[in-house]
């Protein structure tokens, strides 16, 4: 009898995850490397299915489910006068599909005014540990990784009846609930979990949105659609941003059906070239000072 209750109990706790989680992280990041102790911090959510899961920001998902909700909104009243001025979007833009059950995992995320979706060519090969310990209530396992640039540590628990984990990293014997980079630059901690009815609810009150479950899987500009790319092509497409960060502007103004202004210091700035090289020297600058990515392998 007591045998029965246990795989019944089984039965039921995989049958509650399979109707849909959320995973809950910290993230803990450098952006730059001249910043190393002063981590910033960013709420994570992973969101999985029986066909995927999705891993992104949750201050990025408010963001753009209050700007939908208001635009939906706007239209609805059959206004044609839209002035939405945003709000914390977050730190982090990139989020991550995976694919079930063949862990297809694709990099949603941009260069200037352009969205890629970037699908890993590169498995992750762990090494299992035998260290072992207790994360929460969870009894949790090492192992170790190099991928994407970096080396990792992670800890895994089997109490989980999923093979995945933050950013693009699965394929262990259970779920990620701690995973580090060697340099202490880039981390990932578990927070919680939640089924999907409780997280529908929560959206609803505090964001006033309709949008909830699986995240959609392109952020960014409303409507914008992603280029599918290989990660070499990737590299190719983030060179040559790095080199002429407004190149795509450049050719826009050239054309002669956009105009551009600039605040800069108080001062209102119109003239094309003048505009143009104040684009590029604070974009030249924002390159130089996030220069501690993720994968940094992507970033040559």
């Amino acid at each position: 009898m007591k045998k029965t209750l246990s795989i019944l109990s089984i039965f039921l706790s995989v049958l509650s995850f399979a109707q849909g989680t959320r995973i809950i992280y910290e993230y803990k990041f450098a952006s730059s490397l001249e910043k190393k102790d002063s981590l910033e911090t960013e709420l994570m959510y992973l969101d999985i299915k029986k066909d995927g899961s999705n891993f992104y920001s949750r201050q990025k998902f408010v963001s753009d489910s209050t700007r939908d909700a208001y635009f939906k909104k706007q239209i609805q009243m059959g206004s044609t006068n839209f002035n939405y001025r945003g709000g914390n979007s977050g730190k982090i833009g990139f989020s991550v599909s995976k694919s079930y059950p063949d862990f297809s995992v694709v990099l949603h995320t941009g260069i200037g005014n352009s969205r890629f979706s970037v699908k890993n060519e590169q498995p992750v090969v762990w090494k299992i540990l035998p260290d072992k310990k207790k994360i929460d209530k969870f009894d949790v396992q090492k192992a170790t990784a190099d991928f994407g640039g970096r080396t990792w540590t992670v800890w895994f628990s089997q109490d989980f009846p999923f093979q995945d984990g933050p950013y693009k990293f699965y394929g262990l014997p259970g779920l990620i609930l701690e995973l580090e980079d060697a340099t202490g630059t880039h981390s990932f901690k578990f927070v919680g979990s939640k089924k999907f009815d409780e997280v529908t609810k929560i959206e609803k009150e505090e964001i006033g949105s309709t949008r909830g479950g699986m995240v959609v899987k392109t952020f960014g500009v409303p409507g914008g659609k992603e280029i599918e790319v290989s990660e070499e092509q990737f590299r190719k497409q983030w060179k040559e941003y790095k080199n002429d960060p407004v190149k795509d502007t450049r050719q826009i103004l050239s054309q002669g059906n956009m105009k551009l202004t600039l605040n800069i210091d108080g001062k209102i700035v119109t003239d094309p070239s003048e505009v143009l090289r104040a684009m590029e020297k604070n974009q030249k600058e924002e390159i130089k000072n996030n220069n501690n990515k993720i994968e940094p392998a992507l970033y040559p």
